[in-house]
């Protein structure tokens, strides 16, 4: 638990200093182009990824990428708007760890520095999405 809570830290310290400066993060904020290439590339991260891979071995990996390049682009300003399940809907019943949030996290910065999204863009995104941990997490369990 203790890479968890350093990871989870990491994210906060990150965010706040990402607020720091608003300008430069709006400037920074990837285009809906680059968020949906980066997603393609999380979701090849995730199906390697033995520590949470499983918990999408019965997802519709079309749904999930439209779903997550939706989101994505919302939260971070673009034009589109996400229309799928709650975070709370979504998750309910996988069982999912802080672990396995905290694993999701780090595929993403692979995929989103795969795709040359700035650190102050990754940042602000990452502040936007470990506000749904919440949601996500909904079970305690080993590191995953």
């Amino acid at each position: 638990m203790v890479h968890d809570r350093r990871f989870s830290r990491f994210v906060s310290v990150a965010a706040a200093v990402t607020a720091l400066s608003i300008a430069p993060i709006a400037m920074a904020s990837p285009s809906a182009t680059s968020v949906q290439q980066a997603d393609i590339h999380l979701v090849g991260y995730v199906a390697a990824d033995p520590h949470i891979n499983y918990y999408f071995a019965h997802t519709n990996i079309k749904a999930l990428k439209y779903n997550l390049t939706q989101q994505v682009c919302e939260v971070v300003g673009g034009p589109c708007t996400y229309t799928g399940p709650t975070m709370t809907a979504a998750h309910k019943n996988l069982q999912v760890t802080t672990a396995a949030f905290n694993y999701l996290a780090q595929d993403m910065i692979k995929a989103m520095d795969k795709r040359g999204i700035a650190k102050p863009a990754q940042n602000y995104l990452l502040e936007q999405l470990a506000a749904m941990e919440p949601q996500v997490v909904t079970a305690n369990g080993p590191l995953g």
